[in-house]
């Protein structure tokens, strides 16, 4: 393991671009979140930033993206110094970030949202040339592996295929410098194969990568160097394979961390409390059926669209079913709105906690009482009082490990994994019957996975029907009593207990028996 500074070798021949952060400063609200960071990025290698949530990861990023302006430090692409830089100037330089969660247009086409703002004119020069944007939007979609109709809206797409867009934007811009902020947390494991091989790709053809993911065996698979960041500051700096996966760990969080299996449940789960009779929404639901008692972890396993989420959405009423039952105990739920579902005692951790999660602008402590704000305490029956609201919303927090300077603070200002947290926060606090997870531990560090985890089960232990949904199989592994297979909006099997294993689970989940 290393701890000193970077070198200063030479750029590699070629049209690449090295790009330095050096002495990076930042604050928010008065809270130092980098801490004189130095880190290079070089052509021809993808260099992986790791750490916990909160350690400053994606700020470094946003900071180099033009995102942020930094508070102290510079930064110097090809040797130029970079001053005032905005996103769209570094872009226009060669520089884009690839963010952690999807930010595009919905009502526009993929093919607008790739070329927004750079539209390619028609013989008149105040038309667009369409034919050139839908055929260049196919090539440049072939690259990433994205087989979509580029006159689509992008609203359409599933969070993996967004994401992809998302990548895809970065080549038609032709940028020499990356950044990819936890890339594959919404793909599947083919899905982030080819990402790996497409970024390969662009290292052998000179760009600089930079890479954010908390998977270590992502970490080990593609990095040529990494850097890694504890608290704001860089603690360590390796080269391929110069770090264990202990060590790796050690550096990130402080302390050696052991990951532990879930012991087996000694209680019987109780009466069921969520049951799932038929439910469709076609095409992506066809006929599901499940069932979670009081006291049970439920898993639902199964590829990016095999219809786990859309599932969960029919369920928790954000989509409308065409057949099928749902009862919460003995009440009958279906259809029914979201705001009836959380006051019966059904709540929902949704997968895109940017689409339909977090409220970005409204502050935390507003976002973790979201759903219990008509149980708050009112002055008159009427108006809330903002001091109660403020000690509910603190104790939620603390109670999930909510790391935030303050309560006031916009969410959007926190990390992905604190946002996660913050969710959980809110949804804890409703004191559910029943509690769908759907990827919840999407953006969270391995140091906090354990953490969540923990939740979970002691939320189960008191008597709450849980059903999570994870693309991690490792996870459902960790967590379940019992876990659902999905395949094409079917439950193609069920498992329970010794025989949730890793082989299990990957053979259900492609649909085989």
């Amino acid at each position: 393991m290393r701890t000193d500074s970077t070198d200063d070798t030479a750029e590699p021949a070629g049209s690449g671009l090295r790009y330095d952060a050096v002495d990076i400063s930042k604050r928010f609200s008065g809270v130092e979140v980098l801490k004189a960071v130095s880190v290079t990025f070089r052509p021809g290698e993808i260099h992986t930033l790791v750490g916990e949530n909160g350690a400053g990861k994606s700020t470094l990023l946003k900071v180099m993206a033009g995102v942020y302006t930094p508070d102290g430090g510079s930064l110097s692409l090809g040797g130029v110094p970079q001053h005032g830089l905005t996103p769209r100037e570094a872009q226009s330089r060669g520089v884009y970030l690839v963010p952690q969660e999807p930010r595009l247009m919905p009502d526009l086409s993929v093919a607008e949202n790739l070329y927004v703002g750079t539209l390619p004119k028609g013989r008149l020069r105040v038309n667009v040339d369409w034919r050139a944007v839908y055929a260049r939007a196919d090539a440049v979609f072939a690259k990433v592996g994205l087989r979509v109709n580029p006159r689509l809206a992008a609203g359409r797409l599933s969070i993996a295929q967004q994401q992809l867009v998302e990548c895809a934007r970065a080549l038609a811009h032709d940028c020499r410098v990356i950044f990819f902020d936890e890339p594959t947390s919404p793909l599947t494991a083919h899905d982030s194969q080819r990402l790996f091989e497409l970024m390969n790709d662009l290292r052998g053809h000179d760009l600089a990568l930079g890479f954010i993911s908390h998977r270590l065996d992502e970490v080990e698979e593609v990095s040529d160097a990494i850097t890694v960041l504890r608290d704001g500051r860089v603690v360590a700096e390796a080269r391929r394979g110069e770090l264990t996966r202990q060590e790796l760990v050690g550096a990130m969080v402080g302390r050696s961390l052991a990951v532990t299996q879930r012991a087996a449940h000694t209680t019987t789960p109780g009466d069921v409390a969520l049951d799932v009779q038929a439910l469709s929404c076609p095409p992506e639901v066809n006929g599901v059926s499940l069932r979670v008692r009081a006291g049970e972890i439920v898993g639902l396993a199964g590829l990016v669209g095999s219809g786990r989420t859309e599932f969960a959405e029919t369920v928790f009423g954000l989509r409308g079913p065409s057949a099928g039952r749902v009862l919460l105990g003995s009440r009958d739920i279906t259809a029914r709105s979201p705001r009836t579902c959380i006051d019966a005692g059904l709540v929902y951790l949704a997968e895109d906690r940017g689409r339909n999660g977090v409220f970005a602008e409204v502050d935390l402590s507003r976002n973790v009482t979201a759903a219990t704000i008509g149980r708050l305490p009112r002055w008159l029956s009427t108006f809330l009082r903002p001091r109660q609201e403020q000690v509910a919303a603190q104790r939620a927090a603390e109670r999930m490990d909510v790391r935030a300077a303050s309560m006031e603070l916009a969410i959007k200002a926190l990390s992905g994994g604190n946002q996660q947290r913050a969710l959980l926060a809110r949804w804890v606090a409703a004191a559910p019957k029943v509690a769908i997870f759907d990827e919840p531990t999407r953006g969270v560090d391995v140091g906090a996975k354990e953490g969540i985890y923990e939740i979970i089960e002691s939320l189960t232990r008191n008597g709450l029907a849980t059903l999570v949904i994870s693309s991690e199989l490792e996870e459902l592994v960790r967590l379940c009593d019992r876990v659902y297979a999905v395949y094409e909006g079917r439950v193609v099997g069920e498992v329970a207990g010794d025989d949730i294993t890793l082989e299990t689970l990957g053979q259900l989940a492609v649909g085989a028996s």
